[in-house]
């Protein structure tokens, strides 16, 4: 401690002595017409446009010709001013030096008698034993994102624990290294439809709801494994439309739609298909997410996104975002945990909640258009 603050004080000297130093200087540098330098640089690009052949021997002397007026003019009324170094009295110089002293020396007084400077600094690897003892609906999704790469580490054949870091990942908006895990889990296990399916739809998420090539190709490889696996086979239907072949799109879907069961998912698909149809092109819809939402098949079969309704992971989830939920309720001046639970919502399928949450956001930074480019970025799938 010590040490640092002996360092401190001296960084803080020399920094102070630099900056007077070069203040001197730049007043008393002299005030040139900088037009000069610009003729200068018009002569020489003119010989090297000559040297390349680009100018005719005609127009080179031409050019030259006006150049070398022009530089000659700018000289003859071109001044340079020697500006005079105000005058910095010694009383001044001290006091600049005497600030940079004081301030480190202050600021360590202040930590000495605010802080705990005698106790030691918890080491990350004890604040993860910390985290992995607690109660996971306690857990932020960065924390527990923590905990799951242990895990992973530990069990590196395992796709089950790539998978929940995966969806922790993706919760916490960190849609890049979700992605990136689901390409380790698919493969170690490539012949699980789910996985490819999940990767498909963060694709999606992280083009803001364009079809590419790779989520097609991941949704095309769950079908091969899930001839019926709704999610891709919607997706595999979008990338058509989106492609120009509506026709083919539209089939896909209407074929999907006649096994869907009855419900919200086949009455907002029928609703897709007909404005699809109607518009003769891709209809933009709110988000990618809720895109996927509603081709999923019934809350019992694989949803996509994440786990089914009942299972641990999904309630951890959901446990979660109910937490983030209540703070931003409490405080809500807080734009990036409004983004942060749109993209939640949005990754658990909840369309409704996560609208609600959108709108209820922009009434709270209705008059703050930076904070509504941040709320509304999250509505894209990005931040």
């Amino acid at each position: 401690m010590i040490t640092f603050s002996i360092a401190a004080v001296m960084l803080s000297v020399l920094a102070a002595a630099l900056i007077l130093q070069r203040a001197a200087g730049a007043a008393r540098r002299p005030d040139v017409d900088p037009t000069l330098g610009i003729y200068r640089r018009q002569l020489h690009e003119i010989d090297d446009l000559a040297e390349r052949g680009l100018l005719a021997e005609g127009e080179l002397r031409v050019a030259r010709a006006e150049a070398a007026r022009r530089l000659l003019h700018a000289a003859e009324t071109s001044t340079t001013v020697e500006t005079p170094a105000p005058a910095v009295s010694r009383p001044m110089r001290m006091a600049v030096l005497a600030g940079a002293l004081i301030a480190p020396l202050l600021a360590v007084g202040l930590y000495v008698y605010l802080g705990k400077p005698g106790e030691a600094d918890q080491p990350f690897a004890e604040r993860l034993k910390a985290w992995v003892a607690s109660d996971p609906s306690q857990l932020d999704p960065q924390r527990m994102a923590a905990v799951l790469q242990t895990i992973v580490k530990q069990r590196p054949t395992d796709v089950e624990p790539l998978a929940f870091l995966a969806r922790a990942q993706a919760v916490a908006g960190n849609l890049p290294a979700a992605t990136e895990t689901l390409r380790k889990a698919t493969r170690l296990a490539p012949q699980q439809a789910e996985l490819w399916t999940n990767l498909g739809q963060l694709l999606v998420m992280q083009s803001q709801g364009q079809e590419t090539a790779a989520s097609t190709d991941a949704f095309t490889k769950a079908l091969a494994v899930d001839p019926s696996n709704a999610p891709a086979r919607y997706h595999l239907g979008r990338a058509k439309v989106a492609k120009g072949e509506v026709a083919a799109g539209l089939a896909e879907w209407r074929t999907l739609l006649a096994e869907l069961p009855e419900g919200e998912e086949r009455k907002t698909l029928d609703m897709e298909i007909a404005a699809t149809e109607k518009a003769g092109h891709l209809v933009a819809t709110p988000s990618p997410e809720q895109q996927q939402a509603q081709a999923a098949p019934a809350p019992d079969a694989q949803a996509g996104g994440i786990p089914a309704e009942g299972t641990e992971q999904r309630a951890f989830i959901i446990s979660m975002v109910a937490k983030l939920a209540q703070r931003l309720k409490d405080m809500p001046d807080d734009p990036a945990g409004w983004a942060r639970l749109i993209r939640s919502y949005a990754v658990l399928g909840e369309a409704d909640k996560m609208q609600t949450a959108l709108d209820e956001a922009h009434k709270v930074f209705k008059n703050r258009p930076a904070d509504l480019k941040i709320i509304d970025n999250a509505m894209a799938g990005g931040q």
